[in-house]
């Protein structure tokens, strides 16, 4: 991914937290009451999802591992159903599957 097309994203995710933190109405509602509003806790993912997901994205396990940072052998124990990933991995999941795996390239 380009430089610049990165540089657009990061803004435009500024801009949108910036629209959302203007439309709060009420002043005494905390940072974390907000956070949970706005940013809900990440979907669970299954054996079956990973496997889902890895297959529409057509990338091995291996290479999925390398953009999670993690090892071959953990995302095969997720997708037998041996392990689950955990709350930071499922976040990342979770971006991967809304915005593909460029959001993870710099």
């Amino acid at each position: 991914m380009r430089k610049n097309n990165f540089k657009s994203m990061v803004l435009d995710m500024v801009e949108e937290e910036l629209h959302a933190a203007n439309e709060i109405k009420d002043v005494s509602m905390s940072i974390r009451e907000f956070n949970k509003i706005k940013y809900p806790a990440p979907k669970h993912y299954t054996g079956r999802d990973v496997v889902r997901l890895r297959r529409k994205l057509r990338v091995s396990q291996a290479v999925l591992a390398r953009f999670l940072n993690a090892s071959e052998s953990t995302i095969q124990k997720w997708e037998i159903g041996a392990k689950t990933p955990g709350g930071a991995n499922c976040r990342l999941l979770q971006l991967i599957e809304n915005k593909g795996l460029r959001i993870l390239m710099l």
